[in-house]
């Protein structure tokens, strides 16, 4: 059984990043990618993203492994001494093989986390305004898709806001948020992590101020 030694003090924050991600997915799957003394925990929320949660590892360690959101949870609850005990892989979703690149990323932008967390406030509200009284799913389905697609900085979309608000990745109100390129993909660097949208799913932009 593989075990992961965590850095002090990081057992806190990766418990509250899986308890978000359970929380939206009691099945959700967590792909496990470590290299040198840092572990990234990646997963899908349902956003059509992927987000990333780096972990401070207090060894050295290599892995790559996709194992359940709720069992990696449980191994750490009951984890002693910081050793992580990594549960049994399983099959991953289609997006545990769609990851976005290391490198070729180009800055877009910068602003607080207070404006991205108000842009996020203002989507949620214009999403129920625009749904009010609809009742057809696909209808819902089609102003969500538009509602969240809309930029929140550069252009990146505020769907990668809104999840790394419901997976408390955006950090403190003063804090800065950072949008970034790359072939293929849009990302928001916060300060507990990152969100990352693939630009075919992006149909359009416009903006939602």
């Amino acid at each position: 059984m593989t075990a992961l030694g965590l850095a002090a003090g990081e057992a806190p924050g990766l418990r509250s990043y899986l308890e978000r991600v359970v929380g939206l997915d009691a099945r959700a799957a967590v792909r496990l990618q470590a290299s040198g003394r840092v572990l990234g925990v990646w997963s899908g929320p349902p956003f059509q993203v992927v987000a990333l949660r780096p972990v401070a590892l207090a060894a050295p360690t290599d892995l790559d492994v996709t194992v359940s959101a709720q069992r990696l949870l449980e191994r750490l609850t009951d984890a002693v001494d910081l050793s992580l005990a990594v549960p049994p892989a399983v099959p991953g979703p289609a997006w545990v093989g769609l990851l976005p690149p290391r490198s070729g990323w180009e800055e877009q932008g910068r602003t607080s986390v207070r404006q991205v967390r108000s842009a996020v406030t203002a989507a949620k509200a214009f999403f129920r305004q625009r749904a009010e009284g609809v009742t057809d799913r696909v209808q819902l389905d089609s102003i969500a898709a538009d509602v969240w697609q809309r930029a929140v900085l550069a252009q990146v979309p505020v769907r990668c806001a809104h999840a790394a608000e419901s997976l408390g990745l955006l950090g403190p109100d003063d804090a800065e948020v950072v949008a970034w390129a790359a072939t293929g993909w849009l990302r928001l660097a916060c300060d507990g992590g990152s969100v990352a949208a693939r630009r075919e799913l992006l149909p359009g932009f416009g903006l939602l101020f």
